[in-house]
Parts: C-alpha cells; structure tokens; sequence
C-alpha cells in the first residue's frame, strides 16, 4: 500500500522525439515457474538531457492468438521485480494475451533484473513521529538528508532521475521498441501514479489506460487532496463503528486522547503507542475487513487496561511505516518546508477527520520521511490532459474514491466499484469480474456501463 506520496519544468516542459529503438531479442527469462516469460535487454536514455544510457531488462508473455498490439503493466509499490511478478501472475492475463502481448519491467534504480541499480536500504523504515518543535523538525531534516545522500552517493544522476515521469519515459521507449504507435497501460497501486505521469507527457499515445486502487497524482491542489483522503478514511472507519457495540467510537477518541498524553506500552512487543501510531496501525488492521474486526475491538479494550500489544503489526515490525526507502515518493509527492507547515497540516486533518487524523502515508510517513531530500520534487501532482480517451479505473472500499477521483478528470471514463475490502482487484486480487472487464476494455476499448460493480 502509500505509501504520499516542487518544480513543475519536467512535467511542463516539451516532450522531445525519442530516437528509433532497435527491436528487442528475446530469450528465456531467469525466473522460476514462468516457462512462457521471455525477457530482453532495452538501452533507455537517463533523461532527456542525458547522453548515457541504462540499460532495462523487459519481459512480455506472448500473445496466444494472432497478436494486435501489446499492453504495458506495472504492479505498484513502488518497486523493483516487476518481472517476478508478471511471472506470479500470468493466469489474470489469458484473455488479454489471446490477442495481445503482456509487457513489463524492472525499472530503473530498483533491485530486479534492470542494469542500473542504486545501493540503497530498501528495507522497512519506520514512521518518525510528528515533531514537537523546530529543533525536532531540523533533525529529522537532516537525518532525511543524510540518509538520502548515502544513497544517491551512488549515483547521483540515476537517483535524480528516479521519479514516475522517468518511469513513463522508459515506458515509451518500451512502446517504441515494440514498434506499437499507442500504447494500452495497466498501473496497478503506485503504477497508477506512473500511468497518471505517462498520460501527462505521451497523451496522443495512450489507447487504453487501466488504474486500480490508485492514488490522485493529478491534484490542482494537494493540501484539498490531504482533505480528501481524511474523509475517505474516516467513512471507512464508520463501517468498524456501524459493527461496533455502541460507544465504541467514544471509547476509541478516549484511548487516542490518553496516548497522546502519555503512549501506551505494548509490552508483547516492545514498544510503546501514541495516538497517531494507534490510528496508523488500527486503520492497517481493519482494511482486511470484518473477518478481522473482532481483534482490533479486543485490541482497544486491552489498551484501555494498559497493554496495547494487541496493535502491533509484528513483533519484529511493531511500529508503522513502510518499505522501499522513499527514493521514487520523495521526488512524485510535495513535502514540508517548516515544521509550521506539518502543524497546519495535522491540525487541519485532525479537525476533519478525528478517529483517523493525519495518520496516513501521504500526510504522514512522506513527509517526515522527505523532508530535507537532497533532491527536489521533480514530478509533483498535475491534472492529466482532459483530450485523453475514456479511462477505466476500479477500487475496494480503500481506494475506491481515490480512483474515481483520477478516472473522473477524462470524460467518458469509468470506475468499477467492489463492495468490500482490500487493494489491487485486478493483480493481487485477482477479481474474476474485474479481470473480465479490463480484458474486454484492453482489447476492444469497450468499457463497463456506469455504475458497473464487481462482487
């Protein structure tokens, strides 16, 4: 799942003809258990200023019928093996790949099959907490600094240019490799932000474009967005109160308030909770869906009595946050300049939304975890070009409305509702009815009716 989340040249800036690409020679792919997956070897620019070149690994799995064109997927994250999954995930794809090949890549910077990687901590990073004061604001800033230094030590060109709009570049020198004049795009998650960054820069080459459970990207004005997104998450937490004994929405406000004042220890595992943790992890266990609501009603009742432990994640994990370092959020989604600025902010969100606050990835986890990047935004929200065809997007209970959100923007579009939990219908989800729409939408461009949902 956000894991948020400011210069506006790249994204405004001309869009320079790319040179011809050489077809790709494909071979068997170094993955297991995917016999049909053959990958090549793709030589992309750095950025359009940029004479070098790296190097991406593609994969596609073969049309089974006579071949139209090809659909390019990415699987969200972010995240390097993207090959791995295409892989995982062939069956979703058997209707599309009766007429089309199914495309993918590692991308640039990520651990994967690609050539050029940075040697960063790509591991779990905890949410720091909201700082008290300047003086707090100014070290997590140069902690943040530090930290994105030693990555982009690496190599500092590749870490400048790891944002989505670099994604939807390689994306079109895939499309252009494969000799297709337009483009059919699936952004899975934060794929969808990549999706929202291609149709920016290459609308004339979009055919068809899929997004699921996908951010907004394409705000006119972020901090309404932050608005926004509290309040979905808010409804969301009203369905656990609906099925909740009453007073439960009292007794969750009076534990929150309590651990603002002091956090409540999780002695099981080794930590201890403040209110904002509390919301975090809460929200985190409720979005699997009633099955597990039971244990997040026993989590408060045992934190009333002192012990919070029924709120961690993990034992060796107990505290939010997320994986993957930041490195492609930090330049996609804006970020704090003052600690004035974060206080706004939680204040605001905790104003409109009391049982969640500000405790979700973009308001929280991006931008203490990006404040003081050594690198500027590079690719910040923007509305996508209203000329694009007619988009199709779906959602759960989670991301539903974000979506739409994004979808609504391209007149014609449509958004498929599922009634129920979860994230990424179409990929981790494997929907039965989503697939068959997606499929019909990919190859046909017929699109759902409005108001279409899936079980």
């Amino acid at each position: 799942m956000l894991k948020t989340f400011l210069a506006l040249a790249v994204l405004s800036a001309p869009v320079s003809a790319q040179a011809p690409q050489p077809s790709p020679q494909w071979s068997a792919c170094p993955i297991a258990n995917a016999p049909e997956l053959q990958c090549a070897g793709l030589s992309v620019a750095l950025s359009p200023k940029s004479d070098r070149k790296i190097t991406l690994k593609i994969a596609r799995l073969p049309a089974t019928g006579a071949k139209k064109g090809s659909v390019l997927v990415n699987f969200g994250g972010p995240q390097g093996y993207q090959i791995a999954s295409l892989g995982s995930r062939t069956q979703i794809f058997d209707k599309i790949r009766a007429s089309m090949d199914v495309v993918t890549w590692d991308p640039r910077g990520y651990p994967g099959l690609s050539g050029a990687v940075l040697q960063c901590d790509w591991g779990f990073m905890r949410t720091p907490a909201f700082p008290a004061d300047k003086a707090a604001f100014d070290r997590l800033v140069a902690a943040n600094k530090a930290r994105g230094e030693k990555c982009r030590d690496t190599d500092p060109a590749l870490f400048d240019h790891m944002d989505a709009a670099s994604d939807a570049r390689d994306a079109d020198a895939i499309r252009a490799a494969l000799d297709e004049d337009e483009m059919n795009f699936l952004g899975l998650s934060y794929g969808g932000t990549i999706a929202q960054s291609y149709a920016r820069l290459f609308p004339h080459r979009v055919r068809t474009m899929y997004v699921d459970g996908t951010g907004n990207h394409s705000l006119r004005d972020w901090e309404r967005g932050l608005d926004t997104i509290a309040r979905q998450n808010e409804l969301f937490m009203d369905r656990f109160f609906a099925w909740a004994p009453a007073g439960t929405e009292k007794r969750w406000r009076a534990l929150i308030a309590k651990a603002d004042r002091e956090p409540i220890p999780a002695p099981k595992a080794d930590a201890r909770y403040d209110g904002t943790q509390l919301q975090s992890l809460a929200f985190v266990k409720l979005r699997p869906g009633p099955a597990r609501w039971a244990d997040v009603l026993a989590a408060v009742t045992a934190a009333e009595k002192g012990d919070a432990s029924g709120f961690a994640l993990s034992s060796s994990q107990p505290y939010p946050g997320l994986p993957g370092g930041g490195v492609k959020e930090c330049l996609d989604f804006p970020r704090p300049a003052t600690r004035q600025d974060v206080a706004r902010t939680v204040k605001r969100l905790r104003a409109i939304a009391p049982n969640t606050g500000a405790a979700f990835p973009l308001a929280w986890h991006l931008p203490l975890t990006c404040a003081g990047w050594p690198t500027p935004v590079t690719n910040p929200p923007k509305p996508m070009p209203r000329t694009l065809p007619p988009m199709l997007g779906a959602g759960t209970w989670q991301d539903y409305d974000s979506t739409r959100r994004v979808v609504e923007q391209i007149p014609g579009s449509r958004t498929i509702e599922h009634d129920g939990p979860g994230h990424n219908l179409f990929g981790a989800m494997a929907n039965p009815c989503v697939i068959d729409h997606v499929s019909k939408y990919v190859t046909e461009r017929r699109l759902p009716s409005a108001g279409t949902t899936c079980p």
